[in-house]
């Protein structure tokens, strides 16, 4: 099973998120999603979000929470969120396109699940972390099997 992390970093007013223009995997391709990736062997969510937005947006944010743990046949994603300024200075440090915008105005193009994981991530009202599991037994495809073929 694969373990990934989505790394919501937001503006101290909570008016504002860090998202990137996804040029990979195949499936988000010309999307527009959250940091984050691939948990490294031994990592936590927490270090692998601190990571994955050093690498992908050049800003480092030590302080992260847990807000949810999306269980599926085939992945675990933990969905975890930071309240820093440092999300003003976020800028592309990779091939893909990081920029800040506001949550109230995604992009049209934003992954579908963003529309409903901000909102939840910002909810004073919800204790945290909470746990989703797929509807669909054969996952929820939101993520690129870990058996896929690389297209030649």
């Amino acid at each position: 099973m694969y373990s990934y992390v989505l790394a919501l970093l937001f503006t101290l007013d909570r008016r504002r998120v860090v998202l990137v223009d996804k040029m990979r995997p195949a499936w988000q391709a010309g999307r527009v999603n959250a940091l984050g990736g691939k948990l490294q062997a031994g990592e936590s969510a927490v270090d692998a979000a601190r990571r994955e937005v050093r690498e992908e947006a050049g800003v480092d944010v030590a302080r992260w929470e847990d807000v949810l743990v999306w269980r599926d046949r085939e992945y675990t994603m933990t969905v975890v969120r930071a309240f820093d300024d440092a999300a003003v200075q976020a800028h592309t440090a990779e091939d893909q396109r990081v920029f800040v915008t506001e949550v109230e105005r995604l992009p049209n193009a934003v992954i579908d699940n963003l529309r409903w994981i901000i909102p939840l991530a910002l909810d004073t009202h919800v204790a945290f972390p909470i746990e989703v599991h797929s509807a669909s037994p054969d996952g929820s495809g939101l993520t690129e099997p870990p058996h896929a073929s690389i297209e030649p």
